[in-house]
């Protein structure tokens, strides 16, 4: 058991893993990592190829010659047309054994319009597709393909209008039309019912999501939960996730004004709405007085590990936070909160903020701004005590020197989430936990204390890597990954590095690291700011995530399996964290 345990951490650590699909036994082979299965499905014209082969041979795809990288690697972009597209990949090795390898992209039909000689409303595009709360004053969208050039409404004879097919995707048949809730209105839990005439006849169809008009129940009060719980600026979703408006605490009562889906709406003020997952929230009984408050006393003080802006509130009102650089400061926006401070008492011993005031920017905004000492923002967090705001402001570290600070080195993915899959079957989740491996080693040979979000091949969830830096008492927090392109594109050309970061405060830091990382020679692929990953998101102190490398490009690839050259972008990450430290003592 010992000895199976070493292997497996060598094989770790050396950046080793199995492939994506079993490598053959002998001396040539086709591995193919993109598609993942002999037969997928897609509704995009192109679609990525990414395998391997042993090293030295020819390759052909569908009788087309493919280059074949020093790996084995070999890769492209498939061309589609619509319904079965089978491929061919032949493999001949120096030696002239050939071995061949088949697989199945179908590519779905567009939508087209449904076809005129039957009456019919079909769910395809059926607008709402989500469960809904709507109060007065909301707007209703509402949308059906069925057949054209018939006569539609909705909710007991609305009328609604077919689209030209310039506004419907190039298709005939898309009927749509809005309607602004009242506040006699009173359905209840209920689908939206369509209706579709036709010269002979009628048919009716119900969504599938229910909707509700609680102009008489609405607004509710609703009291966050759960960790770290987060407010998105809107329903998007991307992969990952929807933008994060704020971080806020647990016991923090919201004014809850609708639903879509799994999401609350929320009012924070007059002109300001957010919304929240419902599992972040606990709703209060009907009458449940709404949040608001005057605010009371502030004060600014010395901590023993940040300096404190207090603020006396006699409610838990939401907040949102932002930076500004050049000067440095920090600006907290109270929702629900009208000025009644009439002074502001302050401490001539802080350590790292300069001066503290406010503004009523908004008859429900309460704004706070602190200026700092230092051009760098070195980390903040915001909490409750009680009714009272508190805003812990962490100084710049007095020595900042390796040897002095704490680093948390978050080894991308893990366990069964393997991330990124090159065309030789390497694993994301392997490259990153050898890149960290040594970061580790060569921050605890300057005499720095690392922790490590990920100790070993397992998966994490975002708010437990954060907890264990944060807990650490990390000074920083590094994110390694490796990048890869989507499924429609040509993987061989796109490869380099990039540096990723949400607060402008925390550019710098991403900065400096990429200016170093691109001293192994990899290509630029440039310093993203505004990053909406989550462990970019946390202002308790700096961040920054490093895309090493493309690992769906063979080239990349090729680098990021060599052991060497993952030591090498280590230094060199390192080298832009004591950029950064130099930069900050300026």
């Amino acid at each position: 058991m010992k000895l199976f345990c070493f292997v497996l951490l060598l094989c770790i650590a050396s950046g080793l893993s199995a492939p994506a699909q079993t490598v053959p036994v002998g001396p040539n082979f086709v591995l193919l990592v993109v598609p993942e299965k002999d037969t997928v499905e897609t509704s995009t014209s192109t679609y990525r190829l990414s395998a391997s082969t042993a090293p030295g041979s020819t390759v052909t795809v569908n009788g087309k010659s493919y280059k074949v990288y020093p790996s084995g690697a070999f890769c492209g972009k498939l061309i589609l047309v619509v319904g079965e597209n089978p491929f061919f990949i032949t493999s001949t090795d120096p030696a002239g054994v050939a071995v061949a390898k088949s697989f199945v992209i179908n590519r779905s039909k567009p939508i087209e319009a449904t076809p005129v000689d039957t009456l019919r409303i079909e769910d395809i595009m059926m607008q709402p597709y989500q469960d809904m709360w709507l109060t007065e004053g909301d707007i209703l969208e509402v949308q059906f393909k069925g057949t054209p050039g018939g006569k539609a409404s909705f909710m007991n004879g609305i009328p609604m209008k077919e689209r030209p097919m310039t506004q419907g995707r190039g298709v005939a048949g898309i009927y749509r039309a809005t309607y602004r809730v009242k506040s006699t209105d009173t359905l209840l839990s209920q689908p939206i019912v369509f209706r579709l005439e036709g010269r002979d006849s009628t048919v009716t169809k119900s969504t599938y999501a229910l909707v509700s008009f609680k102009s008489r129940q609405l607004p509710l009060v609703g009291i966050t939960k759960g960790e770290r719980p987060y407010l998105n600026t809107g329903l998007g979703e991307d992969r990952l996730g929807g933008h994060k408006f704020s971080i806020i605490n647990p016991g923090i009562r919201l004014k809850i004004t609708g639903k879509v889906g799994n999401m609350y709406r929320v009012e924070l003020a007059e002109n300001h709405t957010v919304w929240i997952e419902d599992s972040y929230v606990d709703l209060q009984p009907e009458g449940t007085f709404l949040p608001k408050s005057l605010t009371g006393d502030m004060n600014v003080s010395p901590g023993e590990k940040a300096d404190v802006v207090s603020l006396s509130l006699n409610d838990k009102l939401p907040y949102s936070s932002m930076q500004q650089v050049n000067p440095s400061r920090i600006i907290v926006d109270v929702f629900g909160a009208t000025s009644n401070t009439n002074w502001i008492t302050q401490q001539l011993t802080t350590k790292e903020i300069k001066d503290v005031y406010y503004n009523q920017v908004e008859s429900d905004v309460f704004r706070l701004t602190i200026e700092l000492k230092h051009k760098q923002i070195w980390g903040y967090e915001i909490g409750y005590d009680g009714t009272t705001l508190k805003i812990k402001v962490r100084p710049q570290p007095e020595n900042l020197k390796l040897k002095e600070l704490a680093f948390a080195i978050d080894a991308g993915h893990g366990g069964e989430n393997r991330g990124a899959l090159g065309s030789t079957g390497v694993l994301e989740k392997n490259i990153t936990f050898a890149v960290v491996t040594h970061l580790r080693e060569i921050l605890e040979k300057k005499g720095a204390r690392v922790i490590l979000t990920r100790p070993d091949d397992t998966n994490p969830r975002m708010t437990d890597r954060f907890m264990r830096a944060y807990t650490g008492g990390a000074d920083m927090l590094i994110s390694v990954h490796a990048n890869s392109i989507g499924l429609t594109t040509d993987p061989a050309l796109t490869k380099g590095s990039g540096t990723f970061y949400k607060h402008i405060a925390y550019r710098p830091l991403s900065q400096f690291i990429l200016q170093e990382v691109l001293k192994t020679g990899l290509d630029t692929l440039g310093n993203v700011g505004s990053f909406n990953f989550s462990l970019n998101g946390p202002t308790e102190f700096p961040t920054a995530l490093v895309e090493t490398a493309f690992l769906s490009n063979p080239e990349d690839e090729m680098k990021l399996m060599d052991d060497e050259f993952r030591k090498e972008l280590a230094e060199r990450i390192v080298d832009g964290i004591e950029e950064f430290l130099d930069y900050c003592e300026e």
